[in-house]
C-alpha cells in the first residue's frame, strides 16, 4: 500500500532567473489587457512551459475508479499517482528521494471534465491528462513505459481504474504530438466556462512548472 506521506508529497522545480519571470509576467499582462481573456493567457503560459521548460514525449490519459467530481479528489489521486509513478520508475524508497528534473522526467497534470452515466443518471466527472517528459535512458520506449504504469504502478495506485477493454482503458498512451496535444486541454475552459471554476484545467500543484 501507499505510504501516506507519499500522498502528501510536492513536487519541485528549478526556478529560472528573476529576469526571465518577469518577461513572461509582461507578456501575459499584455495579452490579457489586449483580450480580457483567460484561456488565451493560460494558453501563452502553456506554450512558455513546452517551449522553455518541459518538452513532453508522451501524452497519459488517466481514468479513476470513483468518477471524481471535485477538484480536489483528483489533484489528490494524481498526486499519488506521480509520487508513485516517480519513485517507480527512479528505484526511490520515498518520495523525499525523488531527484528533481533533468535527472528524472518532468510532469504536467492536467485534469479534465466529462459527462459520463453512472447508476443510471449523469454526472460530470474528471480524469486526468499527464504530459509526461522522456524517460532516462534507455527506458523511454512505448514497451516498458506501459509496462512501468500497468505491473509496478497501477497496483499500488488504488483509485486508477484497472479496466484494459477497448473504449474504457482506465490508462492510455500515446506519443506526444504538439498539433494534437500542445492545447488539448484548454477546450474543457471553454465547455464549462459558464459554470463553477472553469478554469481548473492545470493542476499546477502536481505539475513541474517553472515561472
Amino acid at each position: 500500500r501507499t505510504d501516506r506521506r507519499e500522498v502528501h508529497s510536492r513536487p519541485t522545480g528549478v526556478n529560472p532567473s528573476k529576469h526571465s519571470r518577469t518577461l513572461l509576467n509582461q507578456k501575459l499582462q499584455r495579452i490579457h489587457q489586449m483580450t480580457s481573456s483567460h484561456p488565451k493567457v493560460l494558453q501563452e503560459l502553456i506554450r512558455d512551459q513546452w517551449e522553455n521548460n518541459v518538452h513532453p514525449q508522451w501524452f497519459i490519459t488517466l481514468l479513476w475508479n470513483d468518477l471524481p467530481t471535485r477538484f480536489d479528489v483528483v489533484k489528490g489521486h494524481s498526486e499519488t499517482f506521480r509520487n508513485v509513478f516517480l519513485t517507480q520508475l527512479m528505484g526511490c524508497n520515498s518520495p523525499t528521494r525523488i531527484p528533481d528534473p533533468p535527472v528524472r522526467p518532468s510532469l504536467i497534470f492536467m485534469q479534465e471534465r466529462k459527462p459520463v452515466i453512472t447508476r443510471g443518471r449523469q454526472i460530470t466527472a474528471f480524469h486526468t491528462h499527464l504530459h509526461l517528459g522522456a524517460l532516462p535512458d534507455p527506458l523511454n520506449h512505448l514497451w516498458y513505459l506501459d509496462h512501468l504504469i500497468h505491473q509496478r504502478v497501477s497496483p499500488r495506485v488504488h483509485k486508477l481504474l484497472k479496466t484494459t477493454t477497448e473504449g474504457n482503458r482506465g490508462v492510455v498512451i500515446k506519443p506526444w504530438n504538439w498539433d494534437h496535444h500542445a492545447f488539448y486541454n484548454l477546450k474543457d475552459y471553454y465547455r464549462y466556462k459558464h459554470q463553477q471554476d472553469p478554469d481548473l484545467v492545470l493542476d499546477y500543484q502536481n505539475s513541474d512548472l517553472k515561472f
